[in-house]
């Protein structure tokens, strides 16, 4: 099973293990990882589940108008900024790195 490093708040590193097509909020959830908030459930309207992906992940889908609207309200965005739920995993995801935003908003 492919699976990346993970980055908590409290600067654990973690691998996770993911299926190829889910999201990286439910890769993240699953896994039980702390600082992922993920209020509204995952349906992009909170910005409670901010990361920053690994710069080398190029081959996903960039943000959309809507997720950068809400990643505007994040507390420190960066250009590898994503919402957790709107990052659809693929097997090219395998060896990466992903870190949960030190604080939600």
């Amino acid at each position: 099973m492919p699976s990346f490093r993970c980055i908590g708040p409290d600067s654990q590193d973690r691998r996770v293990p993911f299926a190829a097509g889910e999201t990286l909020l439910r890769a993240l959830t699953r896994a039980r990882i702390q600082g992922v908030l993920a209020d509204c459930g995952g349906g992009g309207a909170c910005a409670t589940c901010h990361v920053y992906l690994d710069p080398q992940w190029t081959h996903l889908s960039s943000s959309d108008d809507r997720e950068r609207d809400m990643l505007s309200f994040c507390l420190d965005p960066r250009p590898t900024s994503r919402l957790a739920c709107r990052v659809r995993l693929t097997d090219d995801c395998d060896g990466g790195l992903v870190q949960v935003a030190a604080r939600q908003r």
